[in-house]
């Protein structure tokens, strides 16, 4: 028989692509939506959706119960859900904290507490390294932002949990097809624009969403539990070095200009108010600005290498893989 996996955040940018690894594994997959989540990159008939309201316990175990009735169990729960921009930090807390734990206690008093529960996290929530060697797993954490302090609260909850086979995944930034963050880089290229804030040599590091997924379930097909993962492409890169690939791959001539960290800090002040009257989280707020003033995001990935990950992207590869994406489906030229 099939083995049943459930992928919550299932339409987002990373839950879409989890969901499609996940059938072509051969899972039973179901993909765990909001009733109003637009399913644009969920279109195999393979797939079975199971809407979740992670916000109210009643409507949790109701859904639960259902799938329980039909289904019987999960045997992985790969949870994405969860809350990247907010207009107000509180609401970092109230969905990737307490919604997480809501759902885990319904897990709990349903009876479908999985073989094992993946949780993907973020490198925010250990903060960036404090010298110039790279992050560690070992990290004291020291998460710079209210949406890196909520992803550690649900971390250190699983730590507390007795009994509960979890896994905690802290994936660096992510890009690849379809993701908007990583694109609002390559458009300020595309308009011959090469922002720097402070200095070019922040130490960078990133991951291509293929390359994320194979780790993930490598991992969660691992003996591996109760431990936290970082995963990269297991290289660094300068931010200086970042805006040279992209440029080439763009074929474009950019103004560069460095800009003085309090100048910044006026600018995301300004860009963060606009975006509270128009109700939208702009790219820049001051949150961001911490994390992009920050010198070193370098990442250890051994714990990852141990289990024999390899990925098959490293920057220049993936930008390649991402631009031809966007110019074929019209996002840019």
């Amino acid at each position: 028989m099939k083995k049943n996996i459930l992928i919550t955040g299932a339409s987002g940018f990373i839950g879409s692509f989890l969901v499609k690894e996940a059938i072509k594994r051969d899972y039973q997959s179901f993909a765990g939506v909001r009733n109003e989540s637009i399913r644009k990159y969920l279109i195999d008939p393979a797939i079975h959706f199971l809407e979740l309201d992670f916000s109210n316990d009643h409507l949790l175990d109701a859904a639960l119960t259902k799938f329980s009735e039909q289904y019987e169990r999960f045997d992985y729960i790969i949870h994405t859900a969860g809350l990247t921009k907010a207009l107000h930090n509180a609401e970092f807390d109230k969905v990737n904290f307490e919604n997480t734990r809501r759902f885990i206690h319904s897990l709990q008093r349903t009876g479908l507490v999985p073989d094992k529960f993946v949780y993907i996290s973020s490198l925010a929530s250990y903060g960036p390294a404090n010298n110039g060697a790279p992050i560690q797993s070992s990290k004291i954490r020291e998460p710079l932002t209210a949406y890196g302090r909520s992803k550690l609260k649900a971390e250190e909850y699983l730590y507390t949990i007795s009994g509960f086979p979890f896994l905690i995944i802290n994936p660096t930034a992510v890009y690849g097809p379809r993701d908007k963050d990583f694109f609002f880089l390559l458009k300020s290229i595309s308009n011959h624009l090469e922002l720097y804030i402070g200095n070019d040599q922040q130490k960078l590091s990133f991951v291509h969403v293929s390359d994320l997924v194979d780790a993930v379930f490598l991992a969660m097909e691992s003996e591996l539990h109760h431990q936290n993962l970082l995963v990269s492409d297991l290289k660094v890169y300068t931010s200086k070095e970042v805006n040279q690939l992209i440029k080439h791959h763009l074929n474009k001539r950019t103004l560069s200009i460095i800009v003085p960290p309090s100048v910044a800090e006026i600018v995301a002040t300004i860009s963060e108010g606009i975006g509270k009257l128009r109700g939208k989280v702009p790219v820049l707020n001051r949150e961001r600005l911490k994390e992009f003033k920050a010198l070193n995001w370098s990442v250890d990935c051994s714990e990852m290498a141990a289990l024999g990950y390899q990925p098959q992207y490293d920057l220049d590869k993936g930008l390649k893989d991402a631009i031809a994406w966007y110019k074929e489906h019209g996002w840019m030229k």
